[in-house]
C-alpha cells in the first residue's frame, strides 16, 4: 500500500480562472450527442496550461491531504474514476477497488480484465438473477429506489476494501457537477457513522476537465459510453440503469446492448420473460 508523501514546493500553484460546465447534471441529460461534443471541444475549453495549473493543485492537494495516512481509491471503470486513478497514481497512490455483482455487461466485464489498474481489487457482492427475483422493486427501479443499488454494490465493496487494507482514507471520484455527494456543506472530505473516511479531489472539475484529461492522455474509455443513454447512465449492473421510464423500458435498452442478457435473464425472471413474450423477441 503507497503512503504518499508530500512533496516539497516553492510556491503554492496559482488557481486557474474556474471554467464552468456547458453540461447539465447527468441525470437530466439523456442526449449522448451533446456529451460528445463537450468532450470534442473539452481540449479548448481546457488547454495545456490551464490543464497542467489544475493537475498540479489537484495532486498537490492529494499528497497533502494523504500525507502519512493509508490511501486508497474507488475506481469504477466510469470517467470519472478514470480521471482520479491517473491523479492518484501521479500522487502515488496506486491500490484500488472495484465492486461489481453477477449482474453485470460481459462486454463491461472484458473491457475491465483489459484495463483494469495494476494495484485493483476486484470485490464481487454477489447480488444475482436469484437475487433479484425475490425483489422485484429493485429492476430498473424508479424514484428513490434509483439510488439503493450504490449501497448493495459500490458502497459494500469500498467498505470491505478499506477494513481489509486496513485504510485511513478513500478516494473517490465524485463531482458536484453531477450533483454527488462529497460531504456536509460542499466539502471533500468527511467520516461516515462507519469510520470510513472518504475523499473527493475531483469535486469541483467539470465534466470538460476530466474530458480534457481523458483525451490528452489518450485514457481509454469503457463501452458501456456507446450504449444508450451512456453517458447519463454510466457503468453499473445492467439491472440498475437508472432513469428508465419503466421495466419494458429498461429492457429495450438492454437489448439493444445485448440480447444475450435479456435472453439468459429470461430463464429466472419472470419480468424478462414476458418482455420477450410480449414483443416477440427471442
Amino acid at each position: 500500500m503507497s503512503t504518499p508523501t508530500p512533496t516539497p514546493t516553492t510556491a503554492t500553484p496559482r488557481r486557474p480562472a474556474r471554467k464552468s460546465s456547458t453540461l447539465a447534471r447527468k441525470q437530466g441529460l439523456a442526449d449522448s450527442a451533446t456529451w460528445l461534443a463537450a468532450r470534442r471541444t473539452a481540449r479548448q475549453t481546457w488547454p495545456d496550461h490551464a490543464l497542467d495549473m489544475l493537475i498540479d493543485r489537484t495532486v498537490t492537494q492529494i499528497r497533502a491531504t494523504c500525507a502519512g495516512k493509508r490511501a486508497g481509491y474507488a475506481w469504477s471503470g466510469g470517467k470519472d474514476s478514470i480521471a482520479l486513478d491517473w491523479l492518484c497514481r501521479q500522487a502515488g497512490i496506486d491500490e484500488c477497488v472495484l465492486g461489481i455483482s453477477n449482474l453485470e455487461f460481459p462486454a463491461f466485464l472484458t473491457w475491465v480484465t483489459d484495463n483494469m489498474p495494476p494495484g485493483l481489487t476486484v470485490i464481487n457482492t454477489g447480488l444475482s438473477l436469484a437475487w433479484l427475483r425475490e425483489r422485484p422493486h429493485m429492476l430498473f427501479p424508479q424514484g428513490v429506489n434509483g439510488s439503493k443499488w450504490f449501497p448493495l454494490i459500490n458502497h459494500k465493496a469500498q467498505e470491505q476494501f478499506f477494513k481489509q487494507q486496513r485504510l485511513d482514507v478513500l478516494l473517490l471520484g465524485r463531482r458536484h457537477a453531477d450533483g454527488n455527494y462529497t460531504g456536509p456543506k460542499g466539502s471533500v472530505l468527511y467520516t461516515n457513522a462507519k469510520g470510513i473516511t472518504r475523499y473527493s479531489p475531483i469535486a469541483h472539475w467539470s465534466h470538460e476537465a476530466v474530458f480534457a484529461l481523458i483525451e490528452r492522455e489518450n485514457l481509454p474509455m469503457p463501452p458501456c459510453y456507446d450504449w444508450p443513454r451512456g453517458y447519463q447512465v454510466g457503468t453499473g449492473a445492467w439491472p440498475a440503469r437508472q432513469w428508465t421510464h419503466n421495466v419494458d423500458h429498461g429492457f429495450e435498452e438492454v437489448w439493444q446492448i445485448d440480447p444475450d442478457v435479456v435472453r439468459h435473464a429470461a430463464t429466472e425472471l419472470p419480468q424478462a420473460a414476458d418482455w420477450l413474450a410480449r414483443t416477440g423477441r427471442n
